[in-house]
């Protein structure tokens, strides 16, 4: 099986996934979480921004694509000559431009293609959290390279957000749900595209992580659990209650989730020359 089939049979089972089934539907699904993803864009860049801010030169036009509300390429929009923002989600289009306003940023604007239809070219192409929902991902990676004309930066979380609980459903539930196709994948696909990122983890925690993850109380550990489950019921409260043994570790300071593994930001890069690679079918 070649790399990019293997991507694709991960996707597919991983979209069996209740929660996944309705993520591509025609469609917002994205926008009634939008609000969740604008982060303000004046905030200092950090250590993962401040590593991708490394990567961007003056006057350049950066394309963020399928980048939500803005989070990373508003807050480098003082470092580049201008920002294009391609995101089919209205709702996310909508917090972007509301965030870009409040800040008084004039650099930047905003297209609702979706990527494989948008005749957007710049300087540097990014985007962070997006692979996970392309299935044809060969053309995707294609069409990024093609249309930076020096660079390409993707960011990807390992593991994914969305595989981040399994641990504790495994636990509860008995289940090993589908994981996301992420890093490994990902890098086999770029490889086998003739394609050698530099691949780099990021130095700070996630920004969307849970706060309250350690030295917790029995009530607050059995809150936070259920809150991971999306479940209020008494059924879930019992269930979290009866394996709190299994879920959390203890310690003086309170109790930390065991499942939660460390979770790093990881960034691969390229530079494209200015080079064309095929178009894949």
């Amino acid at each position: 099986m070649t790399a990019t089939a293997d991507y694709a049979a991960v996707y597919d089972a991983a979209m069996s996934r209740e929660w996944l089934s309705g993520i591509n539907d025609p469609g917002d699904p994205w926008g009634g979480m939008a609000e969740l993803f604008r982060l303000d864009p004046l905030r200092d860049l950090g250590g993962n921004l401040g590593v991708l801010a490394s990567y961007v030169q003056p006057g350049d036009r950066l394309i963020d694509v399928g980048g939500g509300a803005g989070r990373v390429s508003l807050a480098l929009a003082a470092r580049v000559g201008s920002v294009e923002l391609v995101e089919p989600s209205e709702g996310m289009r909508d917090q972007f431009l509301a965030a870009r306003d409040e800040a008084g940023i004039t650099n930047a604007e905003a297209t609702g293609d979706w990527w494989m239809e948008s005749p957007a070219s710049g300087d540097v192409v990014t985007l962070s959290d997006v692979t996970y929902f392309v299935r044809d991902i060969a053309p995707f990676i294609t069409k990024l390279h093609n249309s930076a004309a020096r660079r390409v930066m993707i960011t990807v979380w390992r593991p994914t957000p969305g595989d981040l609980h399994s641990g504790l459903r495994q636990v509860l539930y008995g289940e090993s749900p589908p994981r996301l196709p992420g890093l490994p994948e990902l890098a086999a696909v770029l490889w086998e595209l003739g394609l050698l990122p530099d691949i780099k983890p990021l130095p700070e925690l996630p920004w969307w992580m849970p706060e309250a993850a350690g030295g917790l109380s029995t009530e607050q550990a059995i809150e936070f659990a259920m809150a991971q489950l999306d479940d209020t019921g008494d059924d879930a409260r019992r269930l979290v209650a009866s394996n709190l043994e299994q879920l959390y570790d203890r310690d003086p300071a309170g109790l930390t989730p065991r499942w939660l593994k460390p979770v790093r930001e990881v960034l691969l890069t390229w530079e494209t020359g200015g080079t064309k690679i095929p178009n894949t079918p």
